[in-house]
């Protein structure tokens, strides 16, 4: 593809304290076949030699540019990075992460086919050691779909939710249009805020495509610490109910409760208990939480595992519930050798 035949792509890269892995994410976005884009570097606060090392990628392409920050988190930084777009498309990039050369073009085909608003694919889970050594390579990939209209794009948000098309907004090409219209940005919170502005956009869609192409390269570290949302998380998983429950209220659509209470169960407050298991925090203040109640007690999970870790929580053992979180932690870490 020749560079600037075709529309200008930003590239949005919030950075913190990752400076072993951000060479390695910076070159391969200046290796897109797409050559027509403009990366934008947020340092958010970082004290890791990240700033300088971006200070020295831009002199080597004029498509890089910085901006510093004082440390605000990813949202925040996020925010700061689209303020900084000039393109007519935005995808955004994490700096643990590394993509496929034909990513960006890609996505910019599937968008065009059909002018459409939002485009996906899944992402390559990577899992490396702690000496960043390539343990296991798991490609994913959605089925090739593309759903039109604001209503049919509603019906089948939580169908999106569950197979993962609208949780990251890693991996996606968005329209600046109608971020910029709508005044859609990521919300003040330190976790989980890319959930609130990917439904928030979705809100906005005509039009959303999938494509089978999956070359975004996630990077897990098998052996880091189970989760890092904090003894308050609870709080956001909380906040996020009750926000779904006006965003469909503002739909004049029926609100799924059983689909959300499962899918809430399954991902969030199971992985916010195996944090506070594998900390030893008392679980008793999430667990007495009326909404987080509510959610365990309307799911119906289908895993015997989940099924252990709900009748732990409706009787109250918790000493038992962070000893079978733990085990489960060592089973699945052990299996990833």
């Amino acid at each position: 593809m020749k560079p600037n035949r075709e529309p200008l792509i930003s590239v949005v890269l919030p950075t913190y304290n990752v400076v072993q892995y951000l060479r390695q994410c910076l070159e391969s976005v200046a290796a897109q076949t797409y050559h027509n884009i403009e990366v934008i570097i947020i340092i958010d606060g970082a004290t890791d030699g990240s700033y300088e090392i971006a200070q020295d990628f831009c002199k080597t392409d004029n498509r890089f540019s910085v901006y510093w920050q004082e440390n605000a988190g990813s949202g925040p930084a996020r925010n700061n990075g689209l303020a900084h777009c000039q393109g007519e498309f935005v995808m955004f990039v994490d700096p643990d992460d590394w993509i496929e050369p034909e990513l960006l073009e890609k996505l910019y085909e599937a968008q065009r086919e059909g002018d459409n608003d939002l485009v996906a694919t899944r992402r390559t889970r990577v899992l490396c050691d702690n000496n960043d050594k390539v343990l296991k390579v798991i490609p994913r990939h959605f089925k090739e779909e593309t759903i039109q209209g604001q209503k049919e794009i509603r019906q089948s948000y939580i169908r999106m939710l569950t197979s993962d098309v609208v949780g990251s907004p890693t991996q996606k090409l968005y329209k600046m249009s109608i971020i910029r219209n709508s005044g859609v940005e990521f919300p003040p919170l330190r976790r989980s805020q890319d959930v609130a502005f990917n439904y928030r956009y979705y809100s906005c869609i005509q039009s959303l495509r999938l494509i089978s192409y999956s070359g975004y390269n996630y990077r897990i570290m098998t052996k880091r610490a189970p989760g890092k949302s904090g003894q308050d998380y609870y709080k956001t998983i909380e906040w996020f109910y009750q926000d779904y429950q006006r965003l469909y209220q503002s739909w004049n659509m029926p609100f799924p409760e059983q689909e959300l209470c499962d899918f809430f169960f399954r991902v969030r407050i199971y992985a916010n208990l195996q944090q506070f298991a594998a900390h030893g925090w008392d679980m008793k203040p999430v667990v007495e939480n009326p909404t987080i109640q509510h959610i365990f007690l309307t799911a119906n999970p289908q895993t015997f595992y989940l099924k252990t870790v709900r009748s732990l929580l409706c009787r109250r053992k918790y000493e038992m519930l962070r000893i079978f979180l733990i085990m489960i932690m060592f089973v699945k870490r052990y299996l990833n050798k």
